[in-house]
């Protein structure tokens, strides 16, 4: 079911928040110092593309407590900084796109999606996405129909 969605986020409205975050991905790949933050902010605009049956993942999970700590820290210093410049206006468009989306009782879960994504606004470094688990049908339920 969520290939559905995601080809209904692309159409409806999915594409110009890929837009958004991929040009800002590609401005801050301009500077040199930026390319680990643009790479992260391009990551985030394909994530974007197709969001439904995915999942965040912090990236220190797993990680030695001592290592993890230094990331985090560092990630903390990346997601203030982020925050202060350019996150807060991808979370207005996030935020707008939601309501606008939420008007329409078709448009709630992109909506809902949308107001997820504002989290990713303030927080783009330290994570990852995967795919959720797909859930299946025990052997014999699947052999009963």
């Amino acid at each position: 079911c969520s290939w559905i969605l995601n080809i209904l986020w692309l159409v409806l409205g999915g594409w110009h928040m890929f837009l958004t975050w991929f040009v800002t991905g590609l401005v801050i790949c301009l500077t040199i110092v930026g390319i680990p933050c643009g790479w992260q902010v391009i990551k985030i605009s394909v994530f974007l593309l197709f969001p439904f049956g995915k999942s965040l993942v912090y990236t220190t999970d797993g990680m030695d407590p001592d290592t993890a700590c230094c990331h985090n820290c560092c990630h903390c210093l990346l997601n203030v900084v982020w925050a202060l410049t350019a996150g807060w206006i991808l979370a207005i468009q996030a935020f707008l796109t939601g309501i606008a989306f939420c008007v329409t009782i078709i448009g709630i879960p992109f909506g809902w999606q949308c107001f997820k994504l504002m989290y990713i606004c303030f927080r783009p470094f330290g994570i990852d996405f995967s795919a959720e688990g797909e859930t299946t049908l025990p052997a014999t339920y699947a052999t009963m129909y």
